[in-house]
């Protein structure tokens, strides 16, 4: 079964890689999230941001 993530969950990790410069598998490791899963996370918020990939 798929764990379900807040909004506030999901900006806090994706921030920790987009603002304070972290590695998405550190990141992941951390808040024991798979890699890919927050990869994606980041993905998006950069497309929504208008931010180059």
């Amino acid at each position: 079964m798929a764990k379900g993530y807040d909004k506030e969950f999901k900006l806090y990790a994706v921030k920790l890689v987009v603002e304070d410069g972290k590695k998405v598998a550190e990141v992941a490791r951390e808040l024991d999230l798979v890699h890919q899963t927050l990869h994606k996370w980041v993905a998006k918020y950069k497309e929504e941001q208008g931010m180059v990939l």
